[in-house]
């Protein structure tokens, strides 16, 4: 088999990430700003035996906000927090998929519509998706303080991901449930950039070295 670009690319950015700490908790991360990766339980593939990537996140408007940023997705609400939305929306499908939560169409019931206003059951289902998360998730960071270079790799690290046709979703990843086709298609909790430009070998070398920088940076604050 003849590998594509990304799929080279995908299996390089699986082994640069495979160097770093792996965090259960937002307050683990030793920096401010930068990347983070997020690994399921019983998602794997040959680019990432012990894990595939999940989902690629950011906090692409303010300085400082990666922290922030990941407690927003453990304990905070839906309409702040696309990641959560996707999960409850999925937790529900697979579940009950005619709660009225969902109602009347994929993606247009008040919680899988951003800003929706959430109802009484909404609230068990707000706990469901925290518990999931730490029970069935794990994450890495990368550092990137430049807010510009930051966005950029957000962007092409998920466009490379998404098309790579090696690392597909399990027959029994909770994504399946999801209501948006990208999620389904992609094997990945994202929505945005996957038709982005992949990475290319000047990309890889400076991911690289960032993966370095953050590796001594998290050495460093043991």
């Amino acid at each position: 088999m003849t590998l594509t670009n990304a799929e080279k690319a995908c299996s390089e950015i699986h082994t640069l990430l495979g160097q770093l700490p792996i965090y259960t908790e937002p307050g683990q991360v030793p920096f401010l700003d930068g990347l983070y990766f997020f690994y399921e339980i019983g998602e794997a593939s040959e680019h990432g035996a012990a894990g595939r990537i999940v989902r690629v996140g950011n906090h692409p408007r303010c300085k400082g906000g990666l922290v922030r940023r990941l407690r927003q997705h453990y304990s905070g609400q839906k309409n702040g927090s696309v990641f959560r939305k996707l999960l409850g929306g999925a937790l529900m499908r697979a579940k009950e998929p005619r709660s009225p939560c969902l109602a009347p169409g994929p993606g247009q019931g008040h919680w899988e519509r951003q800003g929706g206003k959430t109802c009484y059951h909404c609230q068990s289902v707000e706990k469901e998706v925290s518990a999931l998360l730490r029970l069935r998730f794990r994450f890495r960071c990368v550092a990137i303080r430049g807010r510009a270079e930051r966005n950029h790799f957000e962007s092409l690290l998920i466009a490379t991901l998404a098309a790579c046709s090696i690392c597909s979703a399990s027959l029994r990843w909770l994504g399946l449930h999801a209501y948006s086709d990208t999620v389904r298609n992609t094997g990945l909790w994202n929505t945005q950039f996957v038709n982005a430009p992949t990475m290319e070998e000047a990309d890889l070398q400076r991911f690289g070295e960032l993966v370095k920088l953050s590796l001594e940076t998290s050495k460093t604050n043991k």
